[in-house]
Formats: C-alpha cells, sequence, structure tokens
C-alpha cells in the first residue's frame, strides 16, 4: 500500500494496572475486527481507551477501565512512530500526555530519559501536545471560535461511539460549537483555508480596536472644544517659532545688559550652594545617561545576534523537511567500497540490512527522528520569538527612559549657566522686568508644548482610526475572496464523499432507505446532520447504517482526493447499535472488508463487534481473542 498524509495508524496499545499489563494488542494496515461473544465483554471499553491513548479527552469511565493506571499507545504519524503515555484518573480531566518518539519496545529500555510531557492544552508559550501532533501529521494549527482545535475535536469525528444520539456526525460533549465543528469538518476534507479563521479573528480584534479608538478620538475632541471652542492646531509650530523667538530675544538683552555691567568692573554675587547643587545633579544624570546608554546598545546588538538565531531555526526547519524529501527519494546509501579499507563490499545477503555493519534497517527510525528533530526546533523558534517581543518592549522602555533623562539633563544645564552668570547690582529694574517677560514666555511655552501633545495625541488617534479602518477593509475584502474560493473546492469534496455514502448505503440489505443518489445525500458538519433524500424519520438500524456509511464515506474519499487532510483512521464502535439484525450487520461488515480492499492507499479501520461475520473472523484482520464472560477484554484480576 502507498502511504498518502496526513496519515494515523496505532500500531500497539498497551494498557496497565497496578504495574501489571491489563491490555496488551498490536493492530494492522486495514480492518481490525475486536469481537466478543454476547455484549457486555469491553469492546466499548477498548474503544475508548484507543480514543483517550490518542489524544481524546473523556470525562466519564466504564468502571474496569477506571481502575486502570495508564495507556501507552505505539502510533505512526506519516510514518514516524511515536509512542503516546497518559495516565488514567477519574478525577483530573483534559489529562496531559508524555511522548516518546520512537517504539514503544524503545521507550521501555529509555527510562526517563526522551520522554516530554505535554499539558492538554496550550498554555502561555508552552504548546499543548495538540500541536506536537498536528506537527508530525502536518495538521496546521487552527483557531476556532473559541480556541485553537486540539487533537481531541478531531477524533470527535474518527471515532463513532454508542453513547452520541444516532442522527450527530460528531462525538456528543458538552459546551459544543458549531463554529468549531465546521472548522474540524473543513480541516478534515482539505477544504480549509487556514488564512480564514485566523484572519476573522483578527477581524474581529480589528473591529474592537477601531471602535475604541474612534471613541478615544471622539472622547478627546469633546473635552477639547469644552476647554476651547477655538483651539486651533493648525498654526501651532508658528506659535512656537515665534514664542522661541521672543524668548531668545529677552535672554540676549539679558545678557547684553548683564555683559555691560561686567564691563564696568562693578561687583557680583554668586550663589555657591545652588551652583553646587546643580552640577551634582548634572553629573548624575549625565552618568545615568551612560548607563542606561551601555544598556540601550547591548539590547540592540543582542536583538541583532537573535535576530540571526531566529533566521537560522527558520532555515533548519526548511532544511529538515527537505533532507528527510532528499533521503525518501535517494533511499539508503549503498557504498561500493568500503570507506575503512577501500576493498570492495559484498551485496547483502539479508534484505532490509545494512550491507556494511549487517544490522536491520529500521525504516521508521529516521522518520521519527526527523519528527524529533523538527518539534525541538519548532520549540526553540517559538521561545527565539517570544524572547525578542520581551526584548522589543524593553528596547522601547530604554528609548523612553533616555529620552525623559536627556531633558532633564537639558533643564540642568540651562539653570547651571543661568545661575554662573553675574549677577549685576545696575539696572536692576530693566533686568527684572526681562526677567518677568521671560518666564511669562517659558510658561507660554509650556502650554504651547501641551497643546502640542494633544495635537501629537489627536494626529496619532485619527492616523490610527485611518489605518485601523483601511486593513479592516483589506482583511473582510480578503476573507471574502477566500470563503469564495473555498466553497468552490467544498462543492466538489461534498460530492465526493457524499457520492461514496451513497454507494455505501446502496450496498445494505433492503430497509426503509429508498434508492439513494449522490445528491440525496447532504450533510453540514456545524448543524452536526446528515440528512438522506430529504427525509429525517428513518428507523434507529437505518439512521446507523446511514451515519457509520458517512464515516467511512470520509476515509475513503481522502484515500481518493489527495488534497483531504482526513488521517485514514477510523474507530467504529456502533455497528450493532439500536436494534441492528445481525444479519445486517454482518453484510455491513463485508461492505468495510470490500472498501479496504478497494483501496490501495494506506488506512485503519477498527470497529467492534458482537457478530463477527465468518469471512472475517481470520488472524490476518481481527485482534486479539473473542471476548467472553470468562475471558473480557481488559485483564484486571489482582
Amino acid at each position: 500500500m502507498i502511504r498518502r498524509d496526513p496519515s494515523l495508524r496505532l500500531i500497539r496499545l498497551l494498557v496497565t494496572k497496578s504495574g501489571k499489563v491489563a491490555y496488551d494488542q498490536s493492530f494492522h494496515t486495514g480492518v481490525n475486527m475486536i469481537r466478543s461473544q454476547g455484549n457486555s465483554r469491553g469492546k466499548s471499553t477498548i474503544a475508548e481507551l484507543i480514543f483517550f491513548a490518542l489524544g481524546g479527552d473523556l470525562t466519564t469511565w466504564k468502571i474496569e477501565a477506571g481502575i486502570c493506571d495508564q495507556t501507552l499507545a505505539e502510533v505512526s504519524l506519516n510514518g514516524s512512530t511515536l509512542t503516546l503515555r497518559r495516565d488514567i484518573s477519574k478525577d483530573a480531566k483534559q489529562v496531559a500526555m508524555w511522548i516518546y518518539f520512537g517504539t514503544l519496545e524503545e521507550s521501555s529500555k529509555s527510562g526517563p530519559q526522551g520522554w516530554s510531557k505535554y499539558s492538554y492544552s496550550r498554555y502561555g508559550d508552552k504548546d499543548g501536545f495538540s500541536q506536537v501532533l498536528f506537527r508530525a501529521l502536518n495538521l496546521p494549527d487552527v483557531p476556532s471560535d473559541e480556541s485553537n482545535i486540539t487533537m481531541h475535536q478531531l477524533l470527535r469525528l474518527m471515532y463513532v461511539d454508542q453513547m452520541t444520539p444516532v442522527n450527530a456526525i460528531f462525538r456528543m460533549e458538552e459546551r459544543d460549537s458549531p463554529n468549531r465543528r465546521q472548522a474540524v469538518g473543513d480541516l478534515l476534507c482539505g477544504v480549509l483555508d487556514d488564512r480564514i479563521y485566523p484572519s476573522q479573528i483578527r477581524a474581529r480584534q480589528l473591529d474592537k480596536e477601531y471602535t475604541e479608538v474612534a471613541s478615544q478620538f471622539a472622547g478627546l475632541t469633546r473635552v477639547l472644544q469644552r476647554v476651547d471652542e477655538n483651539l486651533d492646531f493648525s498654526d501651532l509650530l508658528s506659535k512656537v517659532s515665534s514664542t522661541e523667538e521672543k524668548r531668545q530675544r529677552t535672554v540676549d538683552d539679558i545678557e547684553k545688559l548683564r555683559s555691560e555691567r561686567y564691563k564696568t568692573g562693578q561687583s557680583y554675587s554668586q550663589n555657591s550652594d545652588v551652583l553646587s547643587s546643580l552640577r551634582n545633579d548634572l553629573d548624575k544624570v549625565s552618568r545615568d545617561i551612560v548607563g542606561v546608554q551601555l544598556d540601550h546598545d547591548r539590547l540592540v546588538l543582542l536583538i541583532e545576534d537573535s535576530s540571526l538565531l531566529v533566521e537560522d531555526l527558520e532555515k533548519s526547519i526548511v532544511q529538515i523537511s527537505q533532507s528527510q524529501a532528499t533521503g525518501d527519494a535517494l533511499g539508503p546509501l549503498v557504498f561500493s567500497f568500503c570507506p575503512s579499507c577501500f576493498l570492495p563490499t559484498q551485496t547483502p545477503s539479508i534484505v532490509g540490512h545494512c550491507h556494511l555493519c549487517k544490522e536491520e534497517i529500521k525504516e521508521d527510525h529516521e522518520a521519527s527522528r526527523y519528527a524529533r528533530l523538527r518539534n525541538e526546533l519548532e520549540m526553540q523558534l517559538k521561545e527565539s520569538r517570544t524572547l525578542q517581543r520581551i526584548r522589543a518592549k524593553e528596547l522601547s522602555d530604554l528609548k523612553e527612559n533616555l529620552d525623559g533623562m536627556h531633558r532633564i539633563r537639558d533643564l540642568l544645564s540651562d539653570a547651571l549657566l543661568d545661575q554662573s552668570r553675574h549677577y549685576l547690582t545696575e539696572a536692576d529694574s530693566k533686568i527684572e522686568s526681562l526677567t518677568r517677560s521671560l518666564g511669562y514666555l517659558d510658561r507660554e511655552l509650556i502650554d504651547l508644548d501641551r497643546e502640542r501633545r494633544l495635537a501629537d495625541e489627536v494626529t496619532q488617534l485619527s492616523e490610527q482610526k485611518k489605518l485601523l479602518n483601511e486593513q479592516l477593509s483589506n482583511l473582510k475584502n480578503n476573507i471574502s475572496d477566500w470563503i469564495s474560493k473555498k466553497e468552490q473546492r467544498q462543492s466538489s469534496v461534498y460530492s465526493l464523499i457524499s457520492k461514496i455514502t451513497a454507494e455505501i448505503i446502496s450496498s445494505d440489505l433492503p430497509s426503509d432507505i429508498e434508492d439513494v443518489s449522490g445528491e440525496g445525500v447532504r450533510f453540514h458538519f456545524g448543524d452536526n446532520s446528515i440528512v438522506v433524500n430529504e427525509k429525517r424519520g428513518y428507523s434507529a438500524s437505518s439512521l446507523t447504517v446511514i451515519k457509520n456509511a458517512f464515516h467511512l464515506a470520509l476515509l475513503f474519499a481522502s484515500c481518493v482526493d489527495a488534497r483531504m487532510k482526513y488521517p485514514k483512521f477510523l474507530l467504529l464502535d456502533n455497528i450493532e447499535d439500536k436494534g441492528m439484525t445481525e444479519e445486517r450487520s454482518k453484510n455491513f461488515q463485508k461492505i468495510i472488508l470490500q472498501l479496504s480492499k478497494s483501496t490501495d492507499v494506506e488506512h485503519q479501520i477498527i470497529f467492534t463487534t458482537s457478530m463477527p461475520e465468518s469471512s472475517l473472523d481470520q488472524d490476518s484482520i481481527t485482534v486479539g481473542p473473542r471476548y467472553t464472560e470468562s475471558n473480557k477484554s481488559l485483564n484486571i484480576q489482582n
């Protein structure tokens, strides 16, 4: 079989209780049948444990499963082998996951080394296990209306249980969201444009920001009009320039008077204490400026150095994918001559072994190593970007601090220079008059500076309002275009799924379901519903067939259309639900096997039954023994 990514396959499931094995079975590609003699033998328990081991969130446990300790699932994600470990707890919700990049056997030999713990969901800048598994599956990290799509949400569409209403597509859970269901369906059907949902969230944020800025702008304008109805910012610069010129002329006149008085040889006095204090303050501020400037320069260099690191990490992530693709294309290297002694090498006698060292070549070893390296680099890149944002904020604070310190230094320098001048005893009236004028001008400059800051704030709010409006308009136009293109692609995929669903239903035994064509099957992920021939009032067993036919159609449509993102994995625990007859159940089992044999794309279907079809009751299809009253699926005896 050929593998078409994304692909998810369960290789082995191990469940422990008190350190002992309660369940340990291997699964294979294609159809996997878990069977029993009669009901209440633990088949559904195993199905729930598989759902949980792969990342599902269980709020209630069956008694037998609830007293077990943990699950270990060896899985293949896009050809990379990982081992997933989760602790079973009746009290804790949204249980964390331990991940080992390698086989279950290798993980048991490594001890605690090599395992990494990830929480159920993202916390701050730390990824949850869904982000790690999504990267291994090469699936985008998609936000919905409430939070990012998780592995649990995907499994709700790949696991069909017995407790969910028969007319629902997704596994039932509280606080469900139509938008989130639609996002999951779009993602797995390959019709999701990963720009749409983040952009819709961004559009809501921009709309909120625009409303806040517009409100601030209107409020500030109203306040200014109450203070001064004739307030005009247009000639503010000319007022400042004119006032500064007047102030400079006044200062020059004062200096001229003092200079003339000095030439006459008359005495003067200085306030040495004031001068000393001003000098000390000026020296301290100057030293502080040097220290802050050094911190500023060091931070600039650090940001530049980290930017180079981020670029290297981004290149490394791309190069890992290129390296893996090159390795897959070229295959294992074969040396014609020994690199040590340069003698010709011999052709390996055992296929799948290295022709130099004769050790067995594990096909999934390289894929797991690449997945581990890619995950480590992604984590480093994310951490580096977070640090860069923190440094940028620190740099902005330092710049603001420096500007304030420079202003203080300028004021102290002016004060020191003014106090250092000779205080003349003649023409005091003129100097005092000019000094008072200088004070008025300084006050006017302060008022003009306040008006300038207000003008800057009003101008900034106006420009920000304009920019936000432009961004919001452009974003809404882009979203509209993206949705239009998505709907065109969606129509093609939905038609394929409906067609395969109709073909499966047509292979069912005669029932209350009329003849159906692809056009007669309609489904909607957001509404969580499937409708056949515009009718909903079928018997419960027929609704079960329709539901399972749809889920099978999702899987096999992804085998036909390479653009779909469904991971080719399906877990069915309800094919005998709602009064299904034995004859009808066995016929549906045959349909599953026929569909599986008709495709050469790697896939995995796991289903449970207490009425196994004899043609499927063979080692290549079944998993574990046929469970009975005395031999249930979980061995939990002390």
